[in-house]
């Protein structure tokens, strides 16, 4: 005998029990939010950077770069505090007009110049406004030989209150440090001319150095050196030159040596 074979219901298929996640949609950004934003991060690279650090910025923006989270914050911490700054300096600082070029020279230099002027009345110095387009805080100390012009705030411990021919002349002089400030703020950012001023000092110190030469010596109380410029300077720039040329040269033919063994070995 023969026994039927039982129809086995067919397997009935489980539903699919993974958890269900809904799909994130990437926000569309708008054209006008992109070209804010661009504009920001161009205003912010040039008022930390000047002209080239806004160079670089356009260029780096059209090649289509996105600046790291670290730089941006960097740019856009520095950019508000010398806004910051440039609004002190505007609120405290003098309210005098001037010519054309004094007032950009102090629109320029408003954040550092805003940042010598709070640590000089938070010093208790006193302040007196020039004629030039400068301001003088005389301290009773904290300042560096007869005095250092920050944008266009001249911190020193002389007396200046009296207008004699040597605190016009000094006053001449550091209002060509501020024009110094100026012209190098405006073409890589406000910490050019100290970092370029400090490295002259470095190798030309005192009366050696060019700024204070462009800026004379004679109105700035420096006595002028029969071997200006230093010969000792030279000599250092020159020895520097040298090692730096030696170095490239160096990398040059190790990179050379290293194609050659490649090129050796791929054949």
């Amino acid at each position: 005998m023969t026994t039927s074979t039982l129809d086995r219901p067919a397997a009935t298929a489980l539903p699919d029990r993974r958890p269900f996640v809904p799909e994130v949609l990437t926000p569309v950004e708008r054209p006008g939010n992109r070209k804010v934003r661009r504009a920001l991060w161009w205003a912010a690279c040039l008022l930390c950077g000047g002209a080239v650090g806004l160079v670089l910025a356009v260029v780096g923006t059209l090649r289509g770069r996105v600046p790291s989270r670290r730089r941006l914050a960097a740019v856009g911490v520095g950019a508000v505090a010398q806004l910051v700054l440039a609004g002190s300096f505007a609120v405290t600082g003098p309210q005098d007009g001037g010519g054309v070029w004094e007032t950009t020279r102090a629109a320029v230099n408003a954040p550092v110049s805003g940042a010598a002027l709070l640590y000089g009345v938070g010093k208790g110095g006193e302040v007196y406004q020039n004629d030039n387009g400068t301001t003088a805080v005389v301290l009773d100390e904290g300042v560096v030989r007869a005095g250092t012009m920050f944008g266009t705030v001249f911190l020193t411990d002389q007396d200046v209150e009296d207008e004699t021919p040597r605190t016009e002349r000094l006053s001449e002089h550091e209002a060509r440090h501020a024009d110094q400030w100026a012209a190098f703020s405006i073409a890589a950012g406000p910490a050019a001319f100290p970092t370029l001023y400090a490295l002259d000092e470095t190798f030309f110190p005192g009366a050696f150095n060019h700024f204070e030469r462009l800026a004379g010596l004679e109105d700035g109380g420096y006595d002028t050196p029969s071997d200006c410029p230093s010969i000792a300077g030279q000599l250092t720039l020159v020895s520097l030159a040298l090692l730096g040329g030696s170095v490239l040269v160096f990398r040059r033919r190790l990179r050379t040596s290293r194609g050659g063994r490649t090129a050796g070995e791929g054949a």
